[in-house]
């Protein structure tokens, strides 16, 4: 699982050094290329695999629910494969970095089954905007099954 937060510099080539914690379970898992996507104002990092299962699922939604069509449309559209290097770095392509407001400094955060890289002021902002929603967040969460 990716789990975790760490701060990297954005190259002159447009390119981040994935963290080490991250490298090692993705190169463990045999990952060579992830399939990167705006969304939340960030941009989402899949390892090829769980991009598949996403992609199936997203042939399930239906084409009558307007939400559905507005999502897939946004989601998948905006997807760019990219390839590690063999230093463990990913270009950002910069139709991406504008979307994200990444700029130079980048927050890369491991979410279980994708990586999440945010410019380092909309991270601020999400985590301001985090911790005056924590309450209604723990009760939201909680409605969904987990206990914290």
């Amino acid at each position: 699982m990716l789990r975790g937060r760490f701060e990297c510099i954005l190259d002159d080539k447009g390119r981040i050094k994935i963290p080490s914690k991250f490298l090692e379970i993705l190169k463990g898992s045999g990952v060579n290329v992830l399939v990167m996507t705006f969304f939340d104002q960030s941009i989402y990092a899949y390892p090829q695999d769980i991009w598949e299962s996403l992609e199936s699922k997203a042939l399930s939604l239906p084409l009558t629910n307007k939400s559905a069509r507005r999502f897939k449309r946004m989601f998948f559209s905006s997807a760019i494969d990219v390839n590690l290097d063999s230093q463990g770095r990913i270009i950002i392509p910069q139709t991406l970095r504008q979307l994200a407001n990444i700029e130079k400094n980048i927050v890369v955060l491991g979410n279980l089954d994708h990586i999440e890289l945010w410019s380092a002021q909309n991270w601020q902002q999400e985590m301001e905007l985090l911790m005056q929603d924590e309450e209604k967040l723990a009760q939201e969460i909680e409605s969904l099954g987990i206990k914290l």
